[in-house]
């Protein structure tokens, strides 16, 4: 009775219409739910996000679940992940893809999901990275380790879109490895990569990294080269939505 009262005075709104949600545990109305412009990429192989960093950083998978358009339905449940405290939204969609991903070939050995990191200064004002909050979904989904803190964020981006490729590029020391877990992770990696030189079965670590959008690839570009570069892992990703 106490949760039907406060549903009445303080009703949950669905992200992409603003219609009163009766459940609270709904977090679109049917409508939006069956109008998501899911992209099927994990799928259907398709190689459209690898492709894109082609010659850039090496991806061995890549997907998105959502198309991002402007004023779209994808647009409008990211700004509500970012902006209005619903982390919920960020939750459901990373067990969705997770979900989907243990199963497909490429995915299913990745061994841990890594979060693009998000400035010190710009997490205390917002309070969580939404990156993060997707990236911890999808990996418990997946049933793999989650290293949240492996990489840090040590200068303020700005908005990619208003960038242009000069300035993105400037910007490519933005981010590095955390001191504190770098030594572990990369003990990790030797071994998994003396058992594949002296075994057949071919073991290296596999990583995927994980953000809310991808936009110009800059910031999948900075973060991927620096895992790789400093890890020598075989990386993929994966993002809520890709514009």
């Amino acid at each position: 009775m106490f949760k039907g009262m406060l549903n009445i005075l303080f009703p949950k709104y669905c992200p992409g219409c603003d219609l009163a949600l009766n459940e609270p545990k709904i977090l679109l109305c049917l409508n939006c739910r069956n109008a998501l412009p899911l992209t099927h990429y994990h799928l259907h192989n398709n190689q459209s996000i690898v492709d894109k960093f082609y010659g850039i950083l090496p991806l061995d998978c890549g997907t998105a679940l959502l198309h991002y358009h402007k004023k779209g339905l994808a647009q409008k449940l990211i700004h509500a992940l970012k902006y209005q405290g619903r982390k919920e939204i960020g939750q459901w969609l990373g067990h969705w893809l997770g979900d989907e991903l243990r199963s497909i070939d490429g995915f299913g050995d990745i061994c841990a999901v890594v979060p693009v990191p998000m400035h010190p200064a710009k997490l205390r004002l917002r309070g969580y990275n939404q990156a993060a909050i997707f990236g911890k979904a999808l990996a418990n989904a997946m049933d793999i380790p989650f290293l949240e803190r492996l990489m840090l964020q040590t200068q303020m981006r700005h908005t990619q879109a208003k960038q242009g490729r000069w300035e993105r590029w400037s910007k490519k020391n933005t981010f590095t490895m955390n001191p504190q877990y770098f030594a572990f992770i990369k003990a990790l990696a030797l071994g998994l990569q003396h058992q594949e030189s002296s075994s057949k079965n071919h073991r290296r670590l596999k990583l995927l990294l994980v953000d809310d959008v991808i936009t110009t690839g800059a910031t999948i570009e900075a973060c991927g080269g620096v895992l790789t570069r400093e890890l020598g892992a075989t990386l993929s990703c994966a993002s809520i939505a890709i514009a």
